[in-house]
């Protein structure tokens, strides 16, 4: 049985990630990374400190990345038509999967998900049955292992298993991702750093061009 743990490089998905090696043979352990390509520059290096520290290798799989996607779609995905979570996360995740994994061997996806984080999520189970959004349709066996768990808890766990989380979580970030999210609060976007601030003007230039 083999585990495959999503990576964001955020503290939900490290956490999960050292519970698995935790409780897991550490062969048994696939850690993945989507690569949206509109990562802060912070989580690439996160991700490679991972991987030095816990003597690990992170898949990184391949997407069109943001760029393209607005390109393609014509518009910067926003909190009203969010789709680059299902096409730069989702949908290429669920491709390596099928390449992979799908007939071949055993295994669950694990993410961390906590219950804690939003209304949407307070019913989350421990665990579940998911079905592709790719075709051909499969199941995907899905765990949460800290579903349970409290913002506090989580940090501390990483603490104490001799980790630091990452950089932005002290620059006053609240959530690890995309950078900056198409999803974020005015409020948000306006304390981003300039280079973040670039990187969406530039977006929305692509996309505007696109049209005209």
């Amino acid at each position: 049985m083999k585990y495959i743990v999503s990576i964001s490089g955020g503290k939900d998905s490290t956490a999960s990630l050292l519970y698995l090696l935790d409780i897991a043979k550490k062969e048994d352990v696939i850690p993945v990374f989507c690569d949206t390509k509109w990562e802060a520059d912070e989580t690439y290096e996160y991700l490679n400190y991972l991987e030095n520290k816990l003597d690990i290798d992170i898949v990184r799989t391949e997407t069109e990345g943001m760029i393209e996607l607005a390109r393609r779609k014509k518009f910067v995905p926003n909190r009203h038509i969010k789709t680059c979570t299902e096409n730069l996360k989702i949908r290429p995740f669920e491709k390596w999967l099928l390449n992979n994994y799908i007939g071949k061997e055993d295994f669950i996806v694990v993410e961390g998900v906590r219950r804690e984080e939003s209304k949407n999520r307070e019913n989350t189970p421990n665990f579940t049955i998911k079905k592709s959004l790719i075709s051909p349709k499969f199941d995907k066996p899905t765990l949460y292992p800290i579903v349970d768990w409290s913002t506090q808890e989580v940090f501390e766990y990483i603490k104490n298993k001799g980790l630091e989380v990452n950089t932005l979580y002290k620059k006053g970030f609240k959530r690890v991702g995309c950078m900056p999210c198409v999803n974020a609060s005015k409020y948000e976007l306006l304390y981003l750093p300039n280079k973040y601030k670039k990187r969406l003007k530039h977006l929305e230039n692509v996309v505007s061009n696109e049209i005209n």
